[in-house]
Protein backbone atom coordinates (compact mmCIF):
# COMPACT_ATOMS: atom_id res chain seq x y z
CA UNK A 1 0.00 0.00 0.00
CA UNK A 2 1.24 3.46 -0.77
CA UNK A 3 1.31 5.64 2.32
CA UNK A 4 1.23 8.75 0.14
CA UNK A 5 -0.08 9.44 -3.32
CA UNK A 6 -0.12 12.33 -5.73
CA UNK A 7 -3.65 11.40 -6.76
CA UNK A 8 -5.59 14.38 -5.49
CA UNK A 9 -8.92 12.69 -4.73
CA UNK A 10 -7.55 9.88 -2.53
CA UNK A 11 -5.32 9.50 0.52
CA UNK A 12 -3.73 6.10 -0.19
CA UNK A 13 -3.69 3.39 -2.82
CA UNK A 14 -4.10 -0.31 -2.04
CA UNK A 15 -3.23 -2.92 -4.64
CA UNK A 16 -3.97 -6.47 -3.47
CA UNK A 17 -3.84 -7.43 -7.14
CA UNK A 18 -1.84 -5.97 -9.99
CA UNK A 19 -1.80 -6.36 -13.75
CA UNK A 20 -4.39 -6.58 -16.45
CA UNK A 21 -5.01 -7.57 -20.05
CA UNK A 22 -6.01 -4.94 -22.58
CA UNK A 23 -9.44 -5.75 -23.93
CA UNK A 24 -10.54 -2.62 -25.77
CA UNK A 25 -9.30 0.52 -27.48
CA UNK A 26 -9.93 2.33 -24.19
CA UNK A 27 -6.90 0.48 -22.80
CA UNK A 28 -4.48 1.91 -25.39
CA UNK A 29 -3.33 4.79 -23.15
CA UNK A 30 -3.29 2.93 -19.84
CA UNK A 31 -1.18 4.77 -17.25
CA UNK A 32 -0.81 1.61 -15.13
CA UNK A 33 0.79 -0.38 -17.97
CA UNK A 34 3.44 2.33 -18.41
CA UNK A 35 4.01 2.70 -14.67
CA UNK A 36 4.31 -1.08 -14.17
CA UNK A 37 7.15 -1.21 -16.70
CA UNK A 38 8.98 1.49 -14.73
CA UNK A 39 8.30 -0.19 -11.38
CA UNK A 40 9.60 -3.50 -12.75
CA UNK A 41 12.85 -1.80 -13.80
CA UNK A 42 13.14 -0.30 -10.31
CA UNK A 43 12.82 -3.78 -8.79
CA UNK A 44 9.41 -3.35 -7.13
CA UNK A 45 8.36 -6.84 -6.00
CA UNK A 46 4.72 -6.59 -7.10
CA UNK A 47 5.70 -5.78 -10.67
CA UNK A 48 8.05 -8.60 -11.63
CA UNK A 49 5.44 -10.78 -13.38
CA UNK A 50 5.39 -10.08 -17.10
CA UNK A 51 2.13 -10.25 -18.98
CA UNK A 52 1.52 -11.54 -22.49
CA UNK A 53 3.15 -8.92 -24.78
CA UNK A 54 0.09 -9.00 -27.08
CA UNK A 55 -2.30 -7.93 -24.31
CA UNK A 56 -0.21 -6.76 -21.38
CA UNK A 57 3.47 -5.99 -20.87
CA UNK A 58 6.54 -5.98 -18.64
CA UNK A 59 5.61 -6.05 -14.97
CA UNK A 60 1.90 -6.09 -15.74
CA UNK A 61 1.05 -9.79 -15.61
CA UNK A 62 -2.06 -10.46 -13.54
CA UNK A 63 -1.00 -11.29 -9.97
CA UNK A 64 -2.64 -11.42 -6.57
CA UNK A 65 -0.70 -10.39 -3.47
CA UNK A 66 -2.17 -12.32 -0.50
CA UNK A 67 0.06 -10.47 1.98
CA UNK A 68 -1.78 -7.27 1.05
CA UNK A 69 -5.28 -8.58 1.74
CA UNK A 70 -5.18 -7.94 5.50
CA UNK A 71 -3.65 -4.44 5.34
CA UNK A 72 -6.96 -2.53 5.73
CA UNK A 73 -7.53 -4.28 9.06
CA UNK A 74 -4.40 -2.59 10.43
CA UNK A 75 -5.60 0.93 9.67
CA UNK A 76 -6.44 2.84 12.84
CA UNK A 77 -8.44 5.62 11.20
CA UNK A 78 -10.74 5.97 8.18
CA UNK A 79 -9.19 7.05 4.91
CA UNK A 80 -10.09 7.46 1.26
CA UNK A 81 -8.57 4.48 -0.55
CA UNK A 82 -8.08 3.95 -4.27
CA UNK A 83 -8.45 0.16 -4.50
CA UNK A 84 -6.50 -1.50 -7.31
CA UNK A 85 -5.09 1.56 -8.97
CA UNK A 86 -2.72 -0.81 -10.80
CA UNK A 87 -5.20 -3.43 -12.03
CA UNK A 88 -8.76 -4.11 -13.04
CA UNK A 89 -10.19 -6.25 -10.26
CA UNK A 90 -13.30 -7.36 -12.11
CA UNK A 91 -11.41 -8.27 -15.27
CA UNK A 92 -8.40 -9.55 -13.37
CA UNK A 93 -10.39 -12.14 -11.46
CA UNK A 94 -11.60 -13.76 -14.67
CA UNK A 95 -8.11 -13.76 -16.14
CA UNK A 96 -6.63 -15.03 -12.88
CA UNK A 97 -8.98 -17.99 -12.75
CA UNK A 98 -8.51 -18.82 -16.42
CA UNK A 99 -4.73 -18.62 -16.64
CA UNK A 100 -3.55 -19.32 -13.08
CA UNK A 101 -5.74 -22.01 -11.54
CA UNK A 102 -3.20 -22.61 -8.77
CA UNK A 103 -4.16 -19.34 -7.08
CA UNK A 104 -7.93 -19.85 -7.06
CA UNK A 105 -7.69 -20.59 -3.34
CA UNK A 106 -7.48 -16.82 -2.92
CA UNK A 107 -10.96 -16.27 -4.36
CA UNK A 108 -12.26 -15.77 -0.82
CA UNK A 109 -9.65 -13.05 -0.34
CA UNK A 110 -10.64 -11.43 -3.62
CA UNK A 111 -14.28 -11.46 -2.56
CA UNK A 112 -13.20 -9.78 0.68
CA UNK A 113 -11.42 -7.09 -1.37
CA UNK A 114 -14.56 -6.52 -3.41
CA UNK A 115 -16.70 -6.30 -0.28
CA UNK A 116 -14.33 -3.91 1.49
CA UNK A 117 -14.18 -1.66 -1.56
CA UNK A 118 -18.01 -1.52 -1.63
CA UNK A 119 -18.48 -1.01 2.13
CA UNK A 120 -15.47 1.13 2.99
CA UNK A 121 -13.77 -1.62 4.99
CA UNK A 122 -16.76 -3.07 6.80
CA UNK A 123 -17.73 -6.68 6.50
CA UNK A 124 -15.07 -8.50 8.47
Amino acid sequence: MATRTAIEWTEVTWNPSTGCDRISAGCDNCYALTLAKRLKAMGAAKYQADGDPRTSGPGFGVAIHPDSLSQPYTWRSPRVVFVNSMSDLSGGVTILNRTSPQVTGHEVGLERVRQMSRTGGAGR
